[in-house]
């Protein structure tokens, strides 16, 4: 069975203007397009919670229980 979960990223300049050089790092500024933007935050996001879901999930199933292989990864539909 699949989990899915769409992200889709309305304001990535105000992200990476708060969020410079945590997530996307310091040559995103202004060089960059809107769109480029966009996927470098959206995947930011998905290796974030990727990364805490390998921790927390076998710990809450383990909680309930139950024994289970989870992977992980992310679909990149970014067409160049």
């Amino acid at each position: 069975m699949k989990l899915i979960i769409d992200i889709d990223v309305l304001n990535p300049e105000e992200v990476m203007r708060s969020h410079r050089g945590e997530i996307v790092g310091l040559m995103a500024g202004i060089v960059m397009s809107h769109e480029k933007k966009k996927y470098k935050v959206e995947k930011a996001i998905c290796e974030e919670m990727i990364n805490i879901l390998k921790v927390e999930l076998p710990k809450a199933l383990k909680e309930e229980l139950i024994d289970a292989n989870a992977s992980f990864s992310i679909e990149d539909n970014q067409v160049d």
